[in-house]
């Protein structure tokens, strides 16, 4: 059978869950661009569900607006990322960077007041303007009543309550959902969602959504696959930012013993926690209930517990370190910006972390294109199994990617 007449059948449980972590969400649409060449011209769109965190947000809207042409919005999305500006993102000159970070430092010591006094590294305005610029949000009724889009999720984190908050927009036929720490809302999303769900913690500001303030959803997504799953997916393909297996130990120069953990370090693990650890907890929950559905020869279509089912997950992850990756395009960075990081501590050891998150530098962004694209493509006959509706049924955390 033909993969797009297969995918025809099937395409209604397809789930594609992008997550966070800034500039190097490049890599996701490289994977996208190596999927649409799998898939063909005449291919209808794989992904009715979609669900995205941080930056994998903002990919995955434009892919929901363009529900009806695959194509269409993978190319939209190469467009962007192969032309982004760390100008476009946020305010990279001298001037505003000095004013938001005394801003910055006055919040932390409580001179200023919070979230209001700007309690973070860099003003994204810009990005706002961009989102709005580049993406029709209107559209995303129109998918849904073709048919063409069942559901888009995007996902923050509640100042207030701590709650992880997925907003979608989609059929009627799907319902919101409450459950322990976290819950998805029916709205008509908008740029403002999308600002909340890239608000990463000290590093761009928090977004009000009506009385209540929002941060980066990658913080307290604890199950960043149960909103596609809430949203009716039962196959996913997670496309991640980062890899599992952990980094290797940095070198010291002249053999000396490693130095006290910088300020650039320490955040840099925290942000591949964010955007990792929690991703990495919850496939293994999923491979652990699919052990336990399978034994007991349960397949509860349909059921409210979305856990009653097998879910089969494709993972494609890099399978370079991106923070290695990024090394060769720190000094591409505004001026400013590489001073804040240089006194941050950004060149010692994994602190080449933190620069992969800020790096929307068009050469950066194009060799990340161009990874995620040769990884897509080095798993082109899984992909294509899988997509088509085949019962793959391996371990999603050991695939080549994660070797």
């Amino acid at each position: 059978m033909p993969i797009a007449q297969a995918m025809a059948l099937a395409d209604h449980e397809n789930g594609l869950i992008l997550s966070g972590g800034g500039a190097r969400a490049a890599y996701q649409a490289g994977v996208l661009r190596g999927i649409a060449r799998i898939l063909g011209r005449d291919a209808v769109s794989p992904f009715p569900i979609i669900s995205g965190t941080s930056a994998g947000a903002i990919n995955a809207a434009t892919l929901a607006v363009h529900a009806d042409d695959f194509r269409r919005g993978v190319a939209r999305l190469l467009r962007w990322w192969r032309s982004v500006t760390v100008e476009s993102v946020y305010r990279a000159d001298l001037r505003s960077l000095s004013a938001h970070g005394f801003r910055f430092l006055g919040s932390l010591v409580g001179a200023a007041r919070a979230p209001g006094g700007a309690a973070s590294m860099f003003d994204n305005a810009p990005l706002a303007h961009t989102i709005a610029a580049e993406l029709d949000l209107r559209r995303l009724d129109r998918m849904i009543k073709q048919g063409a889009l069942r559901a888009l999720a995007v996902n923050a984190t509640s100042y207030a309550t701590g709650q992880a908050v997925t907003f979608f927009q989609g059929a009627m036929s799907v319902s919101p959902w409450k459950r322990t720490r976290r819950r998805g809302e029916r709205c008509h999303l908008g740029v403002e969602h999308l600002m909340a769900s890239t608000a990463i913690p000290f590093i761009f500001p928090a977004v009000q959504l009506r009385d209540d303030w929002y941060m980066d959803g990658s913080v307290r997504q604890i199950t960043p696959l149960s909103p596609a799953l809430h949203l009716g997916a039962r196959r996913l393909v997670v496309i991640a930012v980062g890899q599992f297996v952990g980094q290797r130990r940095g070198t010291v120069p002249g053999g000396d013993a490693p130095s006290y953990p910088s300020f650039a370090q320490v955040a840099g693990h925290a942000l591949s926690s964010i955007f990792l650890d929690n991703l990495g907890a919850d496939l293994e929950r999923l491979m652990q209930m699919n052990r336990v559905v399978d034994r007991l020869g349960a397949r509860l279509h349909g059921d409210s517990d979305v856990g009653t089912a097998h879910v089969d997950a494709f993972v494609i992850a890099p399978s370079q370190d991106l923070g290695e990756v990024a090394r060769n395009y720190v000094g591409r960075l505004p001026a400013g910006v590489r001073a804040l990081l240089r006194g941050f501590g950004s060149s010692q050891g994994t602190g080449a972390n933190l620069p992969s998150y800020l790096l929307f530098d068009r050469g950066f962004c194009r060799a990340l294109l161009a990874l995620g694209y040769a990884d897509a493509m080095a798993q082109r006959d899984e992909i294509a199994a899988f997509l088509a509706g085949a019962d793959v049924r391996y371990s999603p955390l050991a695939v080549r990617a994660f070797q």
